[in-house]
């Protein structure tokens, strides 16, 4: 049987995966968009790499004639309530569902939207997707990194690795994947705003031990948070964060100094500021994340005029 993947949310994250799927397959794949913007995409010519991208963009389930049987969600932590009401009106029971958003808010938001449905666990890392006039580059697509801390669901985690390795994505089968989003979100909270805030990118990681020190501090706060939630990360955590930054191959923001370049709304509620929280119901004390958290939140409120 044929088995169809959809996307919702072409950005920086969900770009080089539908390229990926839709060079595979395109009758077995497609974009999830509401109506409004899928009259807009359907306006559009959308490249990607040079190359033209026109997937079938679905708003109902019967505009597909394969039911979804993997649903991956790359929107904005922000903007997830309102592609739950897109999500709806797509899927069946037997879609899983995939998200990949920053930090681990998402999976729960999800699993309680869709207590039916198979909700794995997951995340993106490297892609360096750029805008351009009339759609996207990139030269790195990333991997995506996915599987289920529930035993029982770890069968059909592996099916939907399975599918995505087939279409030729690139995709990591985590054992600990509980453990492996935390460690992203360790390298969001402590990568993400600092960049931000510095202008810096991934290529400045290689000539600045300050920078990285500064990250040493953030992530050695994040660790105390984690092994509170009794989630194991250690030195050696951090250091291999900093040395995936600084071992990147080629030019590459992070999606929070994107966000701050283009005066855009960021993450940072659902990067540091949902760290804060949790470090705050076990009364740690994350003076370097809260300062970060502080920082964002000013440069934001002053470029959104919301201060």
């Amino acid at each position: 049987m044929d088995h169809a993947v959809g996307l919702i949310g072409l950005g920086a994250i969900g770009t080089p995966i539908a390229h990926k799927l839709y060079k595979w397959n395109a009758n077995r794949f497609a974009l999830v968009a509401d109506p409004k913007r899928k009259k807009k995409l359907q306006l559009q010519e959308i490249k990607i790499n040079g190359e033209i991208f026109s997937p079938q963009i679905i708003s109902q389930k019967d505009e597909l004639s394969l039911p979804l049987d993997l649903l991956i969600v790359c929107v904005k932590n922000f903007d997830l309530n309102s592609a739950i009401k897109d999500i709806k009106n797509v899927i069946t029971p037997q879609t899983v569902i995939l998200p990949l958003e920053n930090g681990i808010s998402a999976y729960y938001t999800l699993r309680e939207a869709f207590p039916n449905n198979v909700t794995l666990e997951g995340y993106a890392q490297g892609p360096n997707t750029e805008r351009t006039e009339n759609g996207f580059l990139y030269t790195n697509s990333g991997n995506i990194h996915m599987g289920s801390s529930k035993t029982e669901l770890c069968d059909k985690a592996i099916e939907s690795y399975l599918l995505l390795k087939q279409a030729d994505v690139q995709v990591v089968y985590e054992a600990e994947i509980r453990r492996m989003v935390w460690k992203k979100w360790m390298l969001n909270t402590a990568g993400n705003s600092v960049t931000a805030i510095l202008g810096a990118n991934y290529a400045d990681f290689k000539h600045s031990v300050a920078l990285q020190d500064v990250c040493r501090d953030l992530m050695r706060e994040f660790v105390t948070i984690a092994n509170a939630k009794h989630i194991y990360l250690g030195e050696e955590d951090i250091e291999s964060v900093i040395q995936y930054y600084v071992n990147y191959k080629g030019e590459k923001r992070t999606s929070m100094l994107e966000d701050v370049m283009n005066k855009r709304m960021t993450e940072n509620e659902y990067i540091a500021g949902e760290a804060i929280r949790i470090a705050k119901s076990f009364d740690i004390f994350v003076p370097a994340i809260e300062t970060m958290y502080k920082l964002i939140k000013a440069k934001e409120s002053l470029y959104l005029g919301n201060c």
